[in-house]
């Protein structure tokens, strides 16, 4: 009975091993496929913000266009339809402002001044203009300026939309409360049969000028009429909404509805490819509002299946490929075991008392392993350490019990260490912490200590457990890597030292040379080598400029501190002033902001940057760049445009690689390290850097620095 036990546990055991094994890898790749899908929802989530950030913006920008064509009839006595028609005309609302249909005035018309109104248009010209719909009404409007006046627009000439209840609570909100407006879901007059689209209208209020608008009694009394914007709302988002990942919408499905809840009669905006309908979601869907003032419509992003394509499951495939590999070792080591124990006990007594003799010092071994565990409880007192700690410290487990075991911690460590552990212990959160222990012979030792919180079946909170694993010998080698770190760069510097001097000897001699030879009538291959040797000089020079500066990146080349981004970009564009005199290139900034940061490598950001904005130049157009920030959650992100050839899309991620440059012909003076030494800089200061393209032509470097 006894040799079948073992045979079975010899049988079933290495299975055994093996299923868990692979049940603990499924479970383990489970969360990790559950972590990668967290953070795709997170960016997604960050995606959604920035649609809404992109429709507030343009929703703004459009109120703005209104509100100085309000200001066009405040500054006139009237204004003519030709004056309106030129105005339109100059903002050139087609080219910066899409999805617009068009920007007009609605006239504010009492009831007794129909006949006259009407009149007046017929005799202007249009004579079969009247105001539409017709009937008898307390009050009416009719658009009288519409730019473009041609198209579907001519449809909304005359239309009082005063007599729409969607479109008159809008007006009357933006008259009673003298600010910009936006309507609910209507359907613009301007619509054919086909291709419909859902519509929106925007009001700015224009009253008689002189009159007092304090109430809201004086306001309606005042009123002139409205300055207006009438959007298709396909027209519209249809090219606002950024590009995403790939960039394409491809497997969003994005809606926009009136009002704050999704209400399927109100749907204002939908994406939606008709193939894609009945998928299920790949995550859950977002939704989101945008107010303006006191209007909200309401975002809805789904990501479906498919979307999942381009998401990086590498990380999961390594996790379950290692498991798996390991689950079949552990099963073939632990089979191959139990069969040679098997086998171990049909050899003589001498080979067994080997066996158990080499089993014993194992297991001496693992207990002697440099691994100290302690326990506390919620008073934070430490009531357990284990064998290899009492061994180490030399001490009584009452001596070490308690607040005991601190005695032994190194005084510069103490209260470091303390300060860790209490505020851990308050927070109930995992912590790790390096410092000196002392061991029994009196040397302080590393250590690495980690603990973390203990609770029961109910989530009550029982304690602490932490273990500590002595890593003096890696702090040893930590000094030794410092040490040749400094050594490295004292080489590179004194190397840099003695390969400049030649090079600027070089440059020196070969102009030299070449002035003194202008008189000889020199071929035009030996102009051409003195000019060869000349330029190779002055790129080694700049190329083991780069090289300091690269090595350097990451290390602070001066005291850090709060330094004022305006006057570091002012001395750039000073120093730079001839090379942008040459190119004729417009400059804009207005970095009003500070950021946390030693200036040495700031000016080299952007002295970097600028120089690339100027070199990469598009011969056909003014060289124009723009340089502006924002501030967001402690961080300010920082944005440089130019208008240049730009970078396509495949190769932006490869620019910030050593010596990578696309353009080799065109810049011979380029080392390619300079988009490399932004970005270490940039990285060691927490950030990141990516290129984007420019509207219109041109690319951006967007990076970060800390507030």
């Amino acid at each position: 009975m006894k040799l079948f036990a073992k045979r079975y546990l010899r049988f079933t055991l290495p299975w055994l091993a093996l299923l868990m094994g692979l049940l603990g890898t499924g479970l383990a790749g489970y969360w990790v496929k559950l972590d990668i899908e967290r953070d795709e929802y997170r960016q997604f989530a960050f995606f959604c913000d920035e649609v809404r950030l992109k429709i507030a913006g343009r929703l703004d920008a459009h109120k703005q266009t209104l509100l100085s064509g309000a200001a066009m009839f405040d500054a006139s006595q009237t204004v003519t339809r030709r004056e309106w028609r030129d105005y339109v005309r100059r903002l050139r609302s087609d080219e910066h402002f899409d999805g617009i249909q068009g920007l007009g005035f609605s006239l504010w018309i009492p009831a007794g001044q129909l006949i006259a109104h009407q009149a007046q248009l017929r005799a202007e010209g249009f004579s079969d203009y009247t105001v539409s719909p017709e009937g008898k009404r307390d009050a009416y409007t009719s658009i009288i300026f519409l730019e473009p006046f041609s198209g579907r627009n001519l449809s909304a000439f005359g239309y009082d939309m005063y007599s729409e209840p969607v479109r008159r609570a809008a007006m009357e909100l933006a008259r009673d409360e003298n600010k910009p407006s936006l309507s609910g879901k209507v359907t613009l007059v301007q619509e054919t049969a086909e291709e419909q689209q859902a519509g929106t209208l925007m009001y700015v209020p224009v009253y008689q000028k002189n009159r007092p608008i304090d109430t809201v009694e004086q306001r309606r009394a005042a009123l002139l009429g409205w300055v207006y914007s009438p959007f298709r709302m396909g027209d519209l988002l249809d090219k606002l909404v950024p590009k995403f990942q790939d960039k394409t919408l491809t497997h969003v499905h994005f809606r926009v509805y009136d009002g704050r809840t999704a209400q399927a009669e109100k749907l204002l905006y939908n994406n939606s490819d008709p193939s894609y309908e009945g998928h299920s979601h790949f995550l859950p869907a977002i939704e989101m509002t945008t107010d303006f003032n006191g209007t909200a419509w309401t975002l809805q992003f789904e990501k479906i299946e498919g979307a999942q394509d381009g998401i990086d499951y590498s990380k999961l495939w390594v996790i379950g490929g290692a498991g798996v590999v390991s689950s079949f070792l552990l099963f073939l080591l632990l089979r191959s075991y139990l069969n040679m124990h098997a086998n171990a006990a049909k050899i003589a007594y001498g080979l067994t008392s080997q066996l158990r003799e080499s089993e014993q010092r194992f297991r001496l071994l693992a207990d002697s392993a440099p691994v100290l565990i302690w326990m506390a409880g919620t008073d934070k007192l430490c009531f357990y350490f284990n064998k290899v700690w009492l061994e180490f410290t030399g001490r009584a487990l009452d001596q070490e019990q308690g607040n005991g075991w601190a005695d032994c911690i190194h005084p510069d460590d103490y209260q470091h260490c303390l300060n860790t552990y209490i505020s851990a212990f308050d927070r109930r959160e995992s912590f790790s912490m390096e410092y000196r222990l002392r061991r029994h012979d009196g040397e302080y030792r590393w250590l690495i200590d980690t603990g973390v919180p203990r609770f029961d079946y109910d989530r009550s909170f029982l304690g602490y457990i932490g273990s500590c694993v002595d890593i003096t010998e890696r702090k040893q080698v930590e000094d030794k890597l410092a040490c040749a770190h400094a050594e490295l760069q004292q080489f590179t510097n004194i190397a840099a030292h003695h390969l400049q001097e030649p090079a600027r000897r070089l440059v020196s001699f070969a102009q030299r040379l070449r002035a003194d030879l202008e008189k000889e009538r020199l071929s035009e291959d030996a102009t051409a080598s003195l000019h060869f040797i000349e330029q190779s000089a002055a790129r080694q020079s700049a190329l083991v400029r780069d090289i300091q500066l690269y090595l350097a990146a990451d290390q602070p080349r001066g005291a850090m501190a709060t330094v004022a981004v305006a006057e570091v970009v002012a001395g750039v564009l000073e120093r730079k002033a001839s090379l942008i005199r040459e190119a004729g290139a417009e400059v804009d900034y207005n970095n009003s902001c500070h950021v946390y940061i030693d200036r040495p490598r700031l000016k080299d950001i952007f002295d970097i940057l600028l120089g690339n904005a100027l070199h990469y130049r598009r011969p056909d157009r003014t060289p124009h760049v723009r340089i502006y920030n924002e501030v967001r959650a402690g961080r300010v992100i920082f944005r440089v445009e130019d208008n240049g050839i730009g970078i396509p899309v495949e190769y932006r991620g490869r620019v910030f690689g050593v010596f990578e440059r696309l353009q080799v012909h065109d810049n011979q003076n380029s080392t390619g390290i300079g988009l490399a030494i932004v970005r270490r800089i940039v990285e060691s200061c927490g950030g990141s850097i990516a290129l984007e393209e420019t509207p219109g032509g041109g690319c951006t470097a967007l990076f970060d620095l800390p507030e």
